[in-house]
């Protein structure tokens, strides 16, 4: 019987001890994915080679939407489009995006291989077919 009276005690100490509000939550330099990208099939040494492209993510805990280009070596480039995320709980309705418009300027004839990750395990590949400068007339 004394448990009977305890009881509805403990669950109502027990229910309102409990934090039910969402935790804080950051991260910085995620990998986000393209929405589209731009890359010309060819281009000739020493002339510059542009890259376009945008990314968007679908609420407002992300901020900060930016693009690196990494030369690997001299035919080979990695691009990551990067964002911030922070959220207190609720993020707000809104498309959150950037583009940009990176350039390279290839030294070297051949295939320069672009590689576009769209997750931190997913990449997909551009190709650029570059061949020598043309002569000035």
């Amino acid at each position: 019987m004394k448990l009977l009276k305890i009881l509805p005690i403990l669950v109502l100490t027990v229910l309102t001890s409990c934090n039910l509000d969402p935790g804080y939550t950051s991260y910085s330099n995620v990998v986000i994915p393209f929405d589209t990208r731009s890359v010309p099939e060819t281009g000739q040494v020493g002339t510059p080679v542009n890259i376009m492209a945008s990314a968007s993510m679908d609420n407002g805990c992300w901020f900060n939407v930016h693009f690196v280009l990494t030369e690997k070596d001299d035919r080979q480039y990695e691009m990551v489009a990067l964002a911030d995320f922070e959220s207190s709980g609720v993020c707000p309705a809104v498309v959150v995006s950037a583009d940009t418009t990176v350039t390279f300027t290839p030294e070297r004839t051949g295939n320069h291989v672009i590689t576009f990750w769209m997750s931190p395990t997913v990449a997909e590949r551009d190709t650029v077919v570059v061949g020598e400068a043309l002569p000035d007339r």
